[in-house]
């Protein structure tokens, strides 16, 4: 088990909490209280780079646009 200031440091590298590096889960998702099927889509959304957020985001824009 790594100390909490390099856990703190791998946590940060990951893009994830340090409490999601021990458990697995992230407590701020939990408190949510998401539905599984929301919850695994911001999970993908994490891991996209920059780029592909944006084109998601811009994609969820038009249909909100659309069906408003």
């Amino acid at each position: 088990m790594p100390s909490a200031d390099v856990a703190v440091k791998i946590a940060g590298a990951l893009g994830v909490s340090v409490e999601y590096l021990v458990t697995g889960e992230d407590i701020r998702e939990r408190k949510l209280f998401m539905e599984p099927e929301i919850r695994a889509l911001v999970q993908n959304f994490k891991r996209l780079d920059a780029d592909d957020r944006k084109m998601i985001l811009a994609i969820m824009q038009l249909y909100k646009d659309r069906h408003t």
